[in-house]
């Protein structure tokens, strides 16, 4: 069973950011083998593969929507860049078996 032991919120702006390894990965801990994402304030583009997405390419997510990282290496390689104007926000919540 997994369970819930870390969460973090992430500006995402016109540069693709990743998510944080000390907090999903952290010292003397399991990493985390799930991640739980919404998206708050504005639309997102993002990828799972390691690859940068741009404002127009990857895929899109939109304020309020939420999706689930399924294994390390989705979380590992995951990448958003906002779609918009204006700067996003999104929550993670991160789970690891117990």
């Amino acid at each position: 069973m997994l369970r819930p032991f870390a969460q973090e919120e992430i500006t995402v702006s016109t540069v693709a950011v990743g998510l944080t390894t000390a907090t999903y990965a952290m010292t003397g801990w399991g990493n985390a083998q799930k991640a739980v994402i919404q998206v708050l304030t504005a639309g997102i583009r993002c990828r799972t593969d390691g690859t940068a997405p741009t404002s127009s390419t990857g895929f899109a997510e939109s304020v309020g929507s939420s999706f689930e990282l399924e294994n390390e290496a989705e979380i590992v390689n995951f990448k958003a860049i906002r779609s918009g104007a204006g700067d996003a926000k999104i929550v993670v919540t991160y789970y690891r078996k117990s």
